[in-house]
């Protein structure tokens, strides 16, 4: 009797106004998959990130004290590969996952804070740190068509106007003689951190890259974190369960909706920046609609809601690739056996585990 209680209270005054032990008292309704509200504060939060840090910085600076090469320069670039891969499935888990849309569109945002930081360092001279949060603001802008779409359909239609969205910006991109056209724009100047070249700390260059995009994806972690168990994590969860429900409690689900998009946008466009300043180019290659399908079946395959599934899609999307091309090339395959992968893998994912491999039972 006491939640039910609790619950008209809700449904009376709306979240925004109710006390936050009556938000307590209802949040079973809405609560996130248990175990990733802990993993980022908690005792097993902390060692995880410690290991991991530890773990980073040997791979980082072990050849630094060898007189070979332990780790290869290429193994470097996949992991750096991996981490720009996570923070944009982080990103799309605020529309894919907390708010439960679908979105093919979400490599348009990755374009926009490469080709903004582009654009900015090669014709105005900008600094590039000073590039990231303007060309992840330009790109929330320019997720709010997005955002009011996503106000009147939801389902097959909000992923065809998504799919629109990134092919439209795609095309821009690839018809702009100032945007390099379909050739892009090279020679993008290496950012320095305290007068140091990111291409000169480390043994292979890549170890600055590393750490740069760890620190962002543990951030980002943190907060997602705090976002899922804060009043906009449970309007999030009231929206993705039950949409009518949601509106019923007062919850204004179009403002949470647009905040989703936004912030979603915003974090997919700072992976593209260091995208741009790890590879010194940008193309149009990075709107395609491949590249959004590949970030949306890295946040399935991981767990949609999971912060930890984000990062191991993110990571297994990344590696197996790689693995399958090599073995392709050592026994002299006729034919990339990692489509065939990519195909039983989606398909194992689906019949076997739908919430995806680190997902909650109650999203399958």
């Amino acid at each position: 009797m006491k939640n039910d209680s609790a619950a008209s209270e809700v449904l009376t005054a709306g979240i925004e106004s109710v006390p936050a032990d009556v938000l307590t008292n209802t949040k079973k309704e809405f609560a996130l998959p248990e175990g990733n509200s802990k993993w980022f504060f908690g005792t097993s939060g902390k060692t995880t990130f410690i290991g991991a840090a530890i773990f980073l910085l040997a791979i980082c600076f072990l050849d630094s004290f060898t007189p070979v090469k332990v780790i290869p320069a290429y193994v470097k670039h996949i992991l750096v590969s991996c981490l720009i891969y996570a923070i944009l499935a982080l990103g799309l888990n605020f529309v894919s996952g907390y708010i439960g849309q679908t979105s093919l569109g979400h490599a348009a945002f990755f374009g926009i804070g490469a080709y903004g930081t582009a654009v900015l360092m090669k014709y105005s001279g900008m600094n590039f740190w000073l590039t990231i949060p303007v060309a992840a603001c330009i790109a929330a802008l320019a997720a709010l068509p997005l955002a009011a779409s996503a106000l009147r359909v939801k389902g097959s239609f909000l992923v065809v106007i998504t799919y629109g969205f990134g092919e439209v910006l795609r095309y821009v991109a690839i018809n702009t003689d100032s945007l390099g056209g379909s050739s892009g724009i090279p020679g993008i100047k290496v950012p320095t951190i305290f007068g140091i070249k990111m291409s000169k700390i480390g043994p292979t260059g890549k170890e600055g890259y590393l750490i740069l995009c760890f620190l962002i994806v543990a951030l980002l972690a943190f907060f997602m974190n705090r976002i899922e168990k804060s009043r906009t994590g449970y309007a999030f969860a009231a929206i993705r369960e039950d949409e009518i429900a949601a509106v019923a409690m007062g919850i204004h689900t179009k403002y949470y909706k647009i905040l989703a998009f936004v912030i979603s946008a915003f974090i997919c466009s700072i992976a593209g920046s260091i995208q741009v300043a790890y590879s010194s180019f940008v193309s149009p290659e990075l709107l395609t609609s491949t590249q959004s399908i590949l970030i949306l079946t890295m946040v399935i395959v991981g767990g949609r809601r999971s912060i930890k599934g984000a990062i191991l899609g993110a990571g297994l999307m990344t590696i197996l690739p790689e693995i399958l091309h090599s073995l392709k090339d050592a026994i002299g395959l006729s034919f990339d056996p990692w489509y065939i992968l990519y195909g039983l893998i989606l398909v194992i994912v689906m019949r076997v585990r739908p919430q995806g491999f680190w997902g909650n039972s109650s999203d399958a």
